[in-house]
């Protein structure tokens, strides 16, 4: 599975987001989550919290995540956060 994500990963956006992988991965049979980054315009704490979450959650449920082409302002905000290395973030754009 892909999954393509833009615009603002926030307070306000995150609880959608974790709704929807929820019935994704209930319809899922496992594998593998390759969440592409490129499109995220703005994240804040509570999107990096979202998305350290789904990287610690899904794996439980038999879903490997994988962040890739992280936007500029993605990776600037988990650098500042310090959670670079914890969301393993691959690629940037």
């Amino acid at each position: 599975m892909e999954l393509y994500l833009a615009g603002e990963l926030d307070a306000d956006t995150s609880p959608r987001l974790r709704e929807n992988l929820a019935e994704l991965v209930g319809c899922s049979a496992g594998g593998l989550l390759v969440v592409n980054l490129s499109g995220i315009t703005f994240c804040d704490s509570a999107g990096l919290y979202t998305l350290l979450g789904i990287r610690q959650t899904l794996p439980l449920a038999g879903v490997e995540v994988v962040f890739t082409q992280a936007s500029t302002v993605m990776r600037t905000a988990a650098e500042k956060a310090a959670l670079t290395a914890h969301l393993s973030l691959q690629g940037s754009s």
